[in-house]
């Protein structure tokens, strides 16, 4: 577990000089109808506050759903104003800060304290700073969050098995926009902006998603208050400047407050040094955990092929019995390849893996389980043989997912859920976990995208319902172009896209017939041409396209209906005429061929591979060469030399 160090940046301070009696403005949709609250609060909600003393005291109020005036205070704790910052959790957690660390403590419901505050973390500490002290809460699941002055946000739990604090890694990035948070339930965050503005988001732990990001609840006025926290159900205690305490609550299945600025306190509430609400007073009847739908194993998906920076050939595919399988080979001696099933017994796989690299050289395979969920290994160590643990990635995703590598280096993973909503989730840092999946514009996209590394970004390519396909542009900081359709053409199967010098885009695909169909841009960024079939061939499958690095020309490669590989380039560079189909072999393929273009020994070439009917892997190289390739380049087609891999192991 990595716990988040401190460091200092500027940070405005939460309390504007407002007046006092000023009340925020709400986001709100009054009078909308609606079958029942969207929270459930049993009598008896508690909020802590401690005092100039030292003391943590319980105020008790009778109806937390629609609020009511808090009880007299009850004393439960003496010593607690040793901790700059103190939080309440569910069932009787309390979370408390001080210079040297986290400290955790429990109180049984019949009013003793059977875990006395001890330290389970040195990390943290900072918190306890009086302008770091609204960057922590606790949501009504336990878990603790923390926006960090980075702006990054974590979130940990108590764990009583190593007696310490367990974390996720980073979630998200840019809460530094916000001078104070505080959960609403189960993963519901409010964040107040330094104008006085306030926004709710949701992440769903067990999809792993961000449900909502950034909303805008509160117009304006939030500034005017010393402090918020919340009690769980969307429920909100604000402590004014002036010293009384304010109720509101939040109905999301309305947009509205049906609960405003009720005054549950009269005054004096501005002098307690911490004010919390316990978590779990109210809950949210919705649950938003998205539906996982089962897959299908599929059967003889195409292998992947990356080069990794250490010049190792990286292979991976999913068999037919749920495996992933890895290969790895040196271009000087391809049929040295070592093969390992990197998968066990505890999932399923199904579909086309994803190859990316790390920039420190560790290769990473994405796989697509049967339950929906994605999951990611990570080589070791650069050119190691060991692997990391396999790490569940969720998403509850249809779609198998993708992995591309933005222009800096970061690694981003892309799929389409249920109602073909594409997602995407981030590395926080290079070399580092992937944030929560976060949802992009566009819906209605079946297969698996298609993603390629451009100058500004990550070009997009999507298949919708109707066959047509649409591209975006997705850029670092998490904004998408709006999706461009690429003509009428209806295709099948996942396109393969080449990007020419300029980053000029070509796009290969089949057609329900079976033709070969292609298009392309004329510049950059440009429109995309007609269509063009390029005849010849009834194809089994989707093509795969590379530019060749013997001759700059285009060349495809396609299963034919009789199951046995074939190909064709351009007679010119660019001319878009193409040579006549050509069988490269008479062995039939079980796999729809995937080309890639590589560096040997020799030089720099193409290849294309398959797997036959029982899984045995072929590689066959372009055997052009550089001082061949003008005088060939005109009309004839690359010779091929096909390479029998060893078998991967039985298991």
């Amino acid at each position: 577990m990595a716990l988040i160090p401190h460091r200092r940046v500027g940070r405005l301070t939460s309390v504007t000089a407002a007046a006092a009696a000023a009340l925020p403005l709400l986001v709100t949709a009054p009078g909308t109808a609606h079958a029942a609250d969207s929270a459930t609060c049993p009598a008896n909600g508690r909020t802590y506050v401690t005092n100039a003393a030292g003391e943590l005291l319980q105020y008790t109020m009778a109806n937390p759903l629609t609020g009511s005036t808090f009880s007299a205070y009850q004393k439960v704790g003496t010593g607690w104003g040793a901790y700059g910052k103190v939080l309440a959790g569910p069932d009787g957690q309390f979370y408390a800060f001080k210079s040297d660390g986290t400290y955790y403590a429990h109180r049984t419901e019949s009013g003793t304290w059977d875990v006395a505050p001890k330290r389970v973390s040195t990390a943290l500490g900072w918190l306890s700073n009086a302008a770091d002290r609204e960057q922590a809460t606790v949501d009504r699941s336990g878990w603790l969050w923390v926006a960090d002055n980075l702006g990054q946000l974590y979130a940990y739990r108590y764990d009583a098995s190593i007696d310490g604090l367990r974390s996720l890694r980073v979630l998200d990035k840019g809460w530094d926009r916000y001078n104070l948070i505080t959960a609403g339930d189960s993963g519901v965050l409010y964040g107040r902006a330094t104008d006085g503005r306030l926004y709710r988001s949701r992440y769903d732990l067990a999809s792993q998603r961000w449900i909502e990001r950034h909303v805008l609840v509160g117009s304006a006025g939030w500034g005017n208050f010393k402090t918020i926290t919340a009690g769980g159900g969307d429920t909100v205690v604000a402590v004014q400047t002036s010293g009384a305490a304010v109720y509101y609550r939040y109905d999301e299945n309305t947009g509205a407050w049906p609960v405003l600025a009720k005054q549950v306190a009269a005054s004096g509430w501005q002098n307690f040094p911490n004010v919390t609400s316990k978590p779990d007073n109210c809950s949210l009847v919705a649950n938003h955990t998205p539906t996982a739908t089962p897959l299908e194993r599929e059967k003889y998906t195409p292998n992947v092929v990356m080069q990794a920076s250490d010049g190792k050939l990286e292979l991976a595919y999913t068999d037919n019995i749920g495996h992933v399988v890895h290969g790895r080979t040196d271009p000087a001696d391809i049929n040295g390849a070592q093969w390992t099933v990197i998968s066990g017994l505890e999932n399923a796989f199904t579909g086309r893996p994803s190859l990316a690299e790390h920039t420190d050289g560790r290769v990473v395979v994405t796989a697509h389980s049967t339950s929906g969920s994605v999951w990611q290994r990570d080589q070791a160590a650069k050119s190691s043989t060991d692997w990391a643990a396999w790490r569940d990635l969720a998403g509850a995703m249809q779609q198998h997912a993708v992995t591309a590598k933005t222009p800096s280096g970061l690694l981003v993973q892309f799929a389409a859920d249920a109602n073909g909503v594409p997602w995407y989730r981030l590395e926080n840092v290079p070399n580092n976990n992937f944030m929560g999946w976060m949802p992009l514009s566009g819906t209605g996209f079946t297969g698996s995208f298609t993603a390629l590394t451009v100058r500004d970004g990550i070009q997009l390519f999507g298949r919708k319902a109707d066959g047509t396909l649409s591209t975006a542009l997705f850029k670092e900081d998490g904004t998408l172009s709006a999706w461009t359709p690429l003509g009428t053409q209806a295709i099948v199967g996942t396109p393969s896209v080449v990007v020419y010098p300029g980053y000029r885009i070509g796009v290969f695909a089949t057609d329900a017939n079976g033709n070969v169909v292609t298009t392309a841009q004329s510049a950059e960024g440009g429109a995309y041409g007609t269509w063009q079939t390029v005849a010849g061939i009834t194809a089994q499958g989707s093509p795969s396209a590379v530019i060749s690095p013997l001759t700059g020309l285009t060349e495809i490669v396609v299963r034919g209906t009789d199951g046995t590989v074939y190909n064709t380039g351009e007679t010119t560079q660019g001319s878009g005429v193409w040579r006549a189909w050509r069988q490269v072999t008479s062995e039939a393929s079980a796999t729809e061929p995937t080309a890639f273009t590589y560096t040997s020994p020799t030089g720099s070439t193409w290849a294309y591979t398959f797997r036959t009917s029982d899984n045995q892997t072929r590689i066959y190289d372009a055997q052009q060469t550089s001082s061949l390739s003008a005088m060939r380049a005109a009309a004839d087609a690359p010779d091929f030399q096909g390479t029998k891999l060893p078998a991967p192991p039985a298991k």
